[in-house]
């Protein structure tokens, strides 16, 4: 009915704007003039800038020690693999019942302290394609692959010294195990055979880091105590592709003078398109590599970071891909994001390609030692020496839509609300 025009008080604002924002998307999508990926990128845009410490999940503490390492599957991204300093291994299901409130997430199952594992577990990871199966790494010297129905041991590859990190190809057609340890030479496990293929020599201390490409199922990065971070192609006989500089200069790809940072490499991660590598370092500086070119973008991320412990710390970056081990194209946040985890009890949040620290995340009492991204939920999990694992939601709020990016035109948005009868104030 149309009558006198309608006066509203649009308080708070940022409320407004984000109503009138997705308004805008909606109809730009009804009408056809974006494709519906636009509306979806910003609302996982916004839900991933306004992640914070869950008031609603919790996990269960579980480890009596520091947890070392975590992961979520990918098939279903719902299942999660926690590993600890005390050598136990734990399976969660992080599925929410519906109409629950309160959610405390509790372990299905584990592998108990000298079952598996005699020291500390130093890396856990899922099979890409099939969550009936997953892997673990130990300061024991070992990797293991596990049954997940069973939890029982599949095979077992020895090192012969501390294992600092593995991984393995999330696109891979071969079944085979990256694994580095205080060993230069980084060792290939083949899971079909359960023997090793070969080992790639080229660092020349520790190997800390380690991480296969999602674009490319045979090339791989490392990162060692050396201050080398190395890209292999390990179809090769001299596997070593180039080692990766700093400072950019056209000295030969395997100059012994190439060095990434000041200190050890203790973290590597690719973007979920494989277009770059990030790597973090003892020298407390995170860098954005061209994985095209293996050029240093030169990316200041700025004093912020703090990362002197002697132990894997890689950090998760959630793009356009929709987080790490993410098909390569789905729909996500847009500017990508990198989560760091920190000696200083918190996770910094950090835009990739500028640099600009957005956030912290605190809420750790200890060290956080690992975090994984679930992206079905725009969920964060962390790990810190408190024995803890923590929950990262979304949490609507004031101060959450203030930080969300919005790209709105406030005087079109008001002369839209009075072409509609409403005469929108500012308080």
């Amino acid at each position: 009915m149309i009558g006198s025009p309608t006066t509203i008080k649009a308080a708070p604002l940022p409320v407004l704007l984000r109503d009138l924002v997705m308004n805008q998307f909606l109809l730009a999508r009804e009408l056809g003039l974006d494709p519906p990926s636009i509306l979806k990128t910003a609302e996982i845009t916004r839900r991933v800038y306004a992640i914070d410490l869950s008031p609603t999940k919790d996990v269960t503490r579980t480890h009596q020690a520091s947890v070392n390492c975590l992961d979520i599957e990918a098939v279903e991204s719902r299942y999660m693999l926690s590993g600890g300093a005390d050598a136990t291994v734990y399976l969660y299901d992080l599925e929410e019942p519906l109409n629950t409130e309160k959610f405390m997430i509790r372990s299905l199952a584990s592998v108990p302290r000298n079952v598996g594992h005699k020291y500390g577990v130093s890396g856990v990871s899922w099979y890409p394609f099939d969550t009936g199966l997953f892997i673990t790494s130990s300061f024991d010297h070992t990797v293991k692959a596990w049954d997940t129905n069973t939890m029982q041991e599949a095979c077992t590859f020895d090192l012969e010294t501390k294992v600092y990190s593995h991984a393995i190809s999330p696109i891979a057609s071969h079944c085979l195990v990256a694994g580095v340890s205080a060993n230069p030479r980084i060792r290939l496990c083949d899971l079909r055979t359960g023997a090793f293929t070969h080992s790639l020599p080229g660092h020349r201390g520790a190997v800390m880091a380690v991480r296969w490409s999602p674009r490319d199922e045979f090339t791989l990065a490392s990162g060692g105590t050396d201050h080398t971070v190395r890209i292999w192609d390990i179809r090769r006989s001299t596997a070593c592709l180039v080692s990766l500089d700093q400072h950019n200069t056209d000295a030969d790809p395997l100059s012994p003078t190439n060095v990434a940072h000041g200190d050890a490499v203790t973290g590597l991660t690719f973007t979920p398109t494989g277009h770059h590598l990030l790597s973090t370092s003892h020298d407390e500086r995170l860098r954005l590599w061209d994985a095209w070119t293996g050029r240093n973008t030169l990316v200041n991320y700025g004093p912020y970071i703090r990362n002197r412990f002697d132990q894997a710390l890689a950090p998760v970056v959630v793009s356009g891909g929709g987080g790490l081990g993410s098909a390569a194209g789905a729909t996500g946040c847009d500017p990508p994001l990198v989560f760091h985890p920190g000696d200083d009890h918190q996770i910094l949040v950090f835009d990739m390609f500028r640099g600009k620290l957005l956030k912290r995340l605190r809420g750790a009492y200890g060290r956080v030692t690992c975090i994984c991204w679930r992206p079905d939920k725009e969920e964060l999990y962390s790990g810190s020496n408190d024995h803890e694992i923590l929950v990262w939601s979304p949490v609507v709020s004031k101060a959450d839509i203030d930080q969300t990016p919005v790209v709105c035109d406030i005087s079109s948005a008001f002369r839209s609300l009075q072409r509609h009868g409403i005469q929108a104030t500012h308080v």
